[in-house]
């Protein structure tokens, strides 16, 4: 039952990050921007760097928070830092639900104006695989206020897995799920533009989702972990 809770939490983890824009929003900058640079064998490889890069931050971030629970308080976390992880989900919640998305008809996120700068001006420059991979990280090292509290939820259900590593796997599979069927959709004939525009037209749509599921994953600790 442990494995079958543990396998749960982290599918139900990875689909709440997979909701989050910010990374999805890079690599759709990425694309339009290389597209009218590049021939479209290289764009793919960017694009394929680019997500690398993205789940290489999410999976040493989840790695090194169970590094640290295992060291510091041992294997079982107990439920005070539960509690604590809970809370920040809800407010987690909060902002996807009241201010995730700039007022406009653009999607662009509530970020520092100079990070936000600095992705968009990237995006536009990137010419190599290896900014690819380094613009992939810094979107998800971005996210890293909304993202921690997930990590630590999937950290402590790795400890509690019998094969932590294959769990890893996974979650990273589901979290970049949205950026591979970009990758794919874009590969198969279909227009970034098009793309862009129904994450303008659905942006509500997934700032209410986003912020939906932070509440059932809270729900779900609760009923499973707390209780």
């Amino acid at each position: 039952m442990s494995d079958l809770l543990s396998i749960a939490t982290i599918v139900l983890a990875g689909i709440v990050q997979a909701s989050l824009q910010l990374s999805l929003g890079g690599l759709v900058l990425l694309y339009h921007s290389s597209m009218g640079q590049h021939k479209r064998r290289k764009t793919r490889y960017l694009a394929k760097s680019y997500i690398w890069g993205a789940c290489t931050i999410s999976f040493v971030c989840v790695c090194a928070i169970a590094f640290l629970i295992q060291q510091l308080l041992g294997v079982a976390v107990s439920q005070e830092w539960m509690l604590i992880s809970i809370g920040a989900l809800i407010a987690c919640s909060l902002v996807m639900w009241l201010g995730y998305f700039r007022d406009g008809n653009g999607t662009e996120l509530w970020l520092p104006k100079c990070l936000s700068r600095y992705i968009t001006r990237r995006a536009k420059h990137t010419n190599d695989n290896i900014e690819a991979f380094s613009l992939g990280m810094l979107s998800a090292f971005a996210e890293l206020p909304i993202t921690v509290a997930i990590y630590f939820i999937v950290a402590n259900c790795l400890l509690n897995a019998r094969f932590p590593l294959l769990a890893a796997l996974l979650y990273i599979l589901i979290v970049a799920t949205p950026m591979i069927v970009l990758k794919f959709s874009i590969k198969a004939g279909k227009n970034v533009v098009a793309a862009q525009k129904w994450r303008i037209r659905n942006k509500r749509f997934a700032s209410l989702f986003s912020g939906s599921s932070f509440v059932v994953l809270a729900l779900f600790v609760v009923a499973f972990w707390v209780l």
